[in-house]
């Protein structure tokens, strides 16, 4: 599950990381795997808490896509948060987040891994005008 959560001032709240497979820290979106008998939703609302200390007032389902389907059963489930407020959570000791927040006109290039990227593609398609259609 990937989120793209926006503060009012069309900022998109990132989390930097170091990740193993890196060669340093990545950006990425809030993201989580699911909790057995969590629904992906669940997951979004906690992994927001547990990573950025953030809670939002408004969630929208965006849609979903195969990691790698070739050899993976993961799905990532995309939302949009808005309506973001304080709400402290504890990070797993494992992780070592920054949160950022950064203007929507630099991603995805500011984004380092492709879920998040394809995550933000999710997102920004649906707030595309819709030409055309009648």
């Amino acid at each position: 599950m990937a989120i793209v959560a926006l503060d009012g001032e069309d900022r998109v709240l990132l989390v930097r990381q170091t990740r193993a497979g890196a060669r340093g820290p990545t950006v990425e979106l809030p993201a989580g795997c699911l909790e057995p008998g969590e629904t992906p939703l669940a997951a979004a609302v906690r992994e927001l808490r547990e990573e950025c200390s953030t809670a939002a007032a408004d969630w929208r389902a965006l849609g979903s896509f195969w990691v790698v389907p070739a050899y993976s059963t993961e799905r990532v489930h995309v939302f949009a948060a808005h309506g973001l407020t304080a709400d402290p959570g504890v990070a797993d000791p494992d992780e070592d987040i920054v949160v950022e927040l950064r203007p929507v006109a630099e991603l995805p290039a500011g984004l380092s891994d492709a879920t998040s990227i394809a995550a933000f593609a999710l997102w920004a398609a649906s707030t595309a005008p819709r030409e055309g259609l009648h």
